[in-house]
């Protein structure tokens, strides 16, 4: 029964090819990180593990949840089954999602980082981010919100010297950092299977406070013209996707924040930034390995992420039927990325802001952050929801508690955009001038396409074909 059920349960929630695909990935970085020289990349790569670590702990839980079907409540929870066993195949499915992910972006390194320890890092991670999405529908969101910052914070206390975090077995804290690994995992684990026990229970109890909190501060679309109500509802609002794994995600609900406090947050987040440089390195050139590097390298990987996650909140909410009834489908698209944009901006000036004043104070890694935050981000953002649009469109059709879609080669190839922002982030704080130029491609690309009439009938098209209402 177990094997039959856990069969049943991967091959509902993952495509034949995707698997292929996993499988053939884990294999290829296996190998090539055998071959890779010791410390290859140095510091850098400490800088992009920890980094990396801080921003999935807190996106884990901030948008993680369970891979539940709706028809699985409605068959599969009815059957007589083993709790036991439900619970490890529910679990396994997630760490197939969540867990590989890990694999895949450090396993490449493994020689880089030249510790005995790292599979036990690896493994210990996996655990964690696995759990936590299966854990988070039990919490509310405000709680959710405050654990996801603690946990984020924590990670990033790594480039303080503190051992005992997340992100210390990546930042030269190996034992201190390791025994963190096992110790989080440890707890996250138990508490996700803990969950999965009763999960039916939790999800009732999610349903049951989302559509029952009452609504504060309404936005008011009354007097606005169809493009005034874009504008509105963007520029009061921020939505985050939970599409967060590099192979698609578990889920693909949007959690809607009041944007005022996103700006405040930002804010708080930029000022961090800016008094973490001040304090710990000095003003030199770019040239001469400026103290500000590595502050910028984090901050730029950060911020590229989020972008990331924001952008595949874009369309997943549209509702074709009105949108396209009050406005032609170019027109309407045009303004929504406009907008879009414009909400993007609010959160990334104050970063803006901070690495021109860093630069005028003389710290040189912080034009290639700027770089990043001005062309490379914004640039990258278009065209992720392009991509976004036209190749994998998810509608989350208002049943936000259960997968929307299932793990296949179309939802993977949804990173892809991402390859070329990724390599310009790597290399900005080294070369900022490529980072200008490359995001100004980026730009000048995302234009082109928005502006096409032609391209945005050919996505009306296909989120007809995808079941788009």
């Amino acid at each position: 029964m177990q094997l039959s059920l856990l069969k049943f349960i991967i091959r509902t929630r993952f495509s034949r090819p995707f698997l292929i695909l996993m499988a053939v990935l884990l294999v290829y970085y296996v190998g090539v990180s055998l071959v890779i020289p010791a410390q290859t990349g140095g510091t850098i790569l400490s800088y992009y593990g920890t980094t990396i670590i801080a921003l999935f702990l807190a996106m884990a839980l901030a948008t993680g949840g369970v891979m539940v079907l709706k028809s699985d409540r409605d068959y599969l929870f009815t059957l007589p089954l083993s709790t036991r066993d439900l619970s490890a195949s529910i679990f396994f499915s997630q760490f197939i999602a969540f867990g590989v992910t890990i694999l895949l972006m450090f396993g490449y390194f493994y020689e880089s980082f030249h510790s005995a320890l790292l599979l036990v890092d690896l493994v210990a991670l996996a655990l964690t981010f696995t759990s936590l999405g299966v854990i988070a529908p039990a919490m509310t969101a405000r709680v959710r919100a405050g654990l996801s910052a603690a946990l984020a914070i924590w990670a990033l206390l790594a480039f303080t010297g503190f051992p005992l975090t997340p992100g210390s077995a990546f930042n030269g804290n190996i034992l201190g950092g390791t025994a963190t690994l096992v110790a989080l995992a440890a707890v996250t684990t138990a508490a996700a299977f803990r969950g999965l026990s009763r999960i039916e229970l939790d999800m009732m109890r999610s349903l049951v406070r989302s559509t029952s909190i009452d609504v504060k501060s309404p936005t008011s679309y009354a007097g606005k013209s169809p493009i005034g109500a874009i504008y509105s509802m963007n520029l009061s609002s921020i939505s985050l996707a939970g599409r967060m794994n590099m192979a698609g995600s578990s889920r693909y609900v949007s959690r809607r924040v009041r944007i005022r406090w996103v700006v405040i947050t930002a804010c708080a987040a930029a000022a961090a930034y800016f008094a973490f440089v001040l304090y710990f390195g000095s003003p030199q050139p770019l040239t001469g390995g400026s103290d500000s590097v590595p502050a910028a390298i984090g901050m730029s990987i950060a911020l590229a992420f989020l972008s990331f996650f924001l952008s595949q909140s874009a369309i997943t909410n549209e509702r074709v039927w009105l949108s396209l009834t009050s406005l032609p489908a170019a027109t309407y698209f045009r303004h929504l990325i406009v907008s879009r944009v414009a909400s993007l901006m609010l959160i990334l000036t104050p970063f803006a802001v901070a690495d021109a004043v860093l630069y005028a104070l003389g710290y040189g890694g912080a034009l290639g952050a700027l770089a990043v935050v001005v062309v490379v981000v914004p640039g990258s953002f278009v065209l992720e929801i392009l991509w976004a649009a036209y190749v994998a469109p998810i509608q989350v059709k208002g049943d936000d508690l259960t997968m929307t879609a299932q793990f296949s080669l179309r939802q993977t190839s949804t990173v892809l955009p991402f390859a070329a922002v990724f390599v310009l982030v790597s290399v900005a704080t080294l070369l900022p001038t490529v980072a200008f130029e490359g995001g100004a491609i980026l730009i000048i690309l995302a234009a082109a396409i928005t502006m096409s009439g032609g391209f945005w009938g050919k996505v009306v098209t296909r989120l007809t074909e995808t079941g788009f209402v």
